[in-house]
């Protein structure tokens, strides 16, 4: 055992201790009631690797801090494991035959296959299955029930053709399989008084894989781990009720290799999102833990949420079971507050309002705005006495304000924080808070100069470029150069994003990519609009018969395209953009304005 102050200690720790941590409830492994994404290759070669005695990595577990009882005494809390879960759950898989689910919620064996002339592992197959050379599965060798010589006299009696050298050879390679599960693992145990960010930290530092430390799946591996407060109820109703938000047909298959959690109340609260059919919003588990922590606790960074589960009183900065209990009563609740039905809907309808259309086409690229979003949301329904119509309008001018700000694409979990202690501690008078802040940020000169210089940009992705097209949604505009098609009909049908001045002119004329493609310069058209269009000047196919019916004043303003363009060349192009961007942001300001 190496030890280095009070940080960490390394030792060896044999695979069967390792697996009787898990049986025991010593540490916590979610990974086991969650999807295992290596390929049966890497199982292979992971338990080739032990049986040639070469090393397979170093597990990375932390002690979680001492708890305090109520009786004055302490108690140690479980371990977390920070690295290595994959490689756990490989090895219960092919040395203990533990099932393993896949990305389908559906639980299968890998059986890893044995040849002990040769020395090799493979993945089961049908091939191998029918040479009675090779041992199906290696668990049935490894197993306590495991008894030699009835193995030994069924082997030898299905290869006849095996020479006393060959058996020798058999008998040799199966005992040094049996070995496998005392084969040692390198353990660095990560002391108790390290914060969460310093363990991630180091597990940043020292992961070859390139791979970061999620707080998420730490917090859900804390969960996991205390089952004493329900703390792997509260992870399976996150982590179930996302899981089916994002496939629906998967519920049949979470209810099948988890009876016992679907025939509780807990899923009968969240199952009503099978037949969810909007879905504007499609937040993952880490999306719900940061809406929880910002609701319930007015704390941003999910690394908080880990010293809250692991019962740190913030107060005394002490670890005790008092706090403990009181963080997974409130994560209860918060779990079930933002499942809940009504809750969700009513969120997903507010987007919808706003002209956001679907999870795919047209949503916000930044989710911390959506999550934040829906955490003010939450806080004024449970916290505040505003009517229902002014905690939406509040919403909504929020979500746009930091998409267009970017409030929440950096520091998200700080800028997040910082908003949600403000908005708590201005509880009474919440409204006039918020719309302060919403004035601060989107001055004259916000519209003027910062909304139209991000117009100038070329990206497609861009909050900008997406709430242009939303104020449009919203407005149920007609397309530019169109009779009855609509803006959301184009986006959500058979219609595709265009250049305004055609780029097959624009580069036969000298300009870049990034000159012509610009979002100024873009609009929705359908197919036939585009190829009536062609490669022409503006100014030619503006006085186009076939193109110009519906080329109405009214649809040049409705899609904030300037009336220069009808007698418009590339010389005019540089013109064009500027007074489009101003157009854009006016009806960005307008669209806005009112919500």
């Amino acid at each position: 055992m190496q030890k280095n102050s009070n940080n960490y200690e390394v030792n060896n720790v044999s695979i069967s201790s390792i697996l009787n941590w898990i049986d025991s409830g010593e540490i916590g492994l979610p990974e086991l009631q969650r999807p295992f994404v290596w390929p049966t290759k890497k199982v292979r070669n992971l338990i080739d690797s032990l049986y040639r005695g070469y090393p397979i990595g170093y597990i990375v577990t932390w002690n979680s801090p001492s708890v305090k009882l109520k009786n004055g005494t302490s108690a140690s809390g479980k371990k977390v494991i920070i690295d290595g879960q994959q490689r756990i759950t490989a090895l219960r898989a092919a040395i203990a035959g533990e099932p393993v689910l896949t990305k389908k919620f559906e639980e299968i064996r890998i059986k890893i296959a044995f040849n002990p002339l040769k020395e090799e592992f493979q993945t089961l197959n049908p091939a191998i299955a029918k040479d009675s050379i090779w041992i199906d599965d290696i668990s049935e060798i490894i197993s306590n029930t495991f008894f030699s010589y009835d193995f030994y006299s069924d082997y030898f009696a299905k290869n006849p053709s095996l020479n006393d050298e060959d058996k020798r050879k058999v008998q040799q390679s199966i005992a040094k399989l049996m070995q496998l599960q005392n084969c040692s693992v390198g353990n660095i145990v990560l002391g108790s008084n390290l914060s969460i960010n310093d363990v991630t930290e180091i597990f940043n530092r020292i992961n070859s894989a390139g791979t970061t430390l999620s707080s998420a799946d730490f917090v859900m591996s804390k969960l996991s781990a205390d089952e004493a407060h329900h703390g792997n109820e509260i992870r399976k109703i996150i982590d179930y009720f996302c899981q089916i938000l994002h496939q629906p047909d998967l519920h049949k298959n979470i209810e099948n290799v988890d009876p016992e959690f679907t025939s509780s109340l807990s899923y009968d609260k969240i199952k009503w999102v099978i037949n969810d059919h909007v879905q504007i919003y499609r937040p993952t588990f880490n999306d719900l833990l940061h809406v929880m922590l910002e609701t319930k606790f007015q704390r941003g960074q999910l690394s908080a949420m880990v010293s809250l589960v692991s019962g740190r009183n913030f107060k005394t900065r002490e670890y005790d079971e008092e706090s403990l209990e009181d963080t997974y009563s409130t994560l209860y609740d918060a779990a079930f507050l933002v499942t809940n039905k009504v809750n969700f809907e009513n969120y997903e309808m507010i987007l919808q309002s706003m002209g956001m259309i679907d999870h795919q086409i047209l949503v916000l690229k930044s989710y911390g705005n959506l999550n934040f979003g829906y955490t003010l949301y939450l806080y004024l329904k449970k916290n505040t006495n505003l009517p229902e119509q002014e905690i939406e309008q509040l919403v909504k001018k929020w979500i746009v304000m930091s998409a267009l700000i970017g409030r929440y694409s950096g520091s998200s979990e700080t800028h997040a924080e910082m908003d949600i202690k403000m908005i708590a501690d201005n509880k009474d008078h919440v409204k006039e808070t918020i719309e302060s802040i919403l004035n601060q940020n989107l001055t004259d000169d916000f519209w003027n100069v910062n909304c139209i210089n991000a117009l100038r940009g070329t990206s497609t992705q861009s909050s900008v470029w997406r709430l242009f097209l939303m104020a449009q949604v919203r407005d149920n505009t007609v397309g530019w150069l169109e009779n009855d098609q609509t803006v959301r009909s184009m986006i959500t049908g058979n219609g595709n994003i265009h250049h305004i001045f055609p780029k097959a002119y624009m580069r036969k004329n000298g300009f870049s990519e990034r000159e012509y493609s610009r979002v100024a310069n873009y609009t929705w058209l359908n197919q036939p609009r585009n190829i009536q269009i062609g490669d022409r000047a503006p100014k030619d196919y503006l006085n186009d018969d076939q193109v110009i019916s519906y080329a109405t004043d009214k649809s040049f303003e409705e899609n904030a395209i300037p009336t220069m363009l009808r007698n418009a060349t590339f010389e005019d192009y540089h013109e064009f953009i500027e007074e489009r961007v101003k157009l854009m942001a006016n009806k960005i300001r307008k669209y806005y304005e009112s919500l």
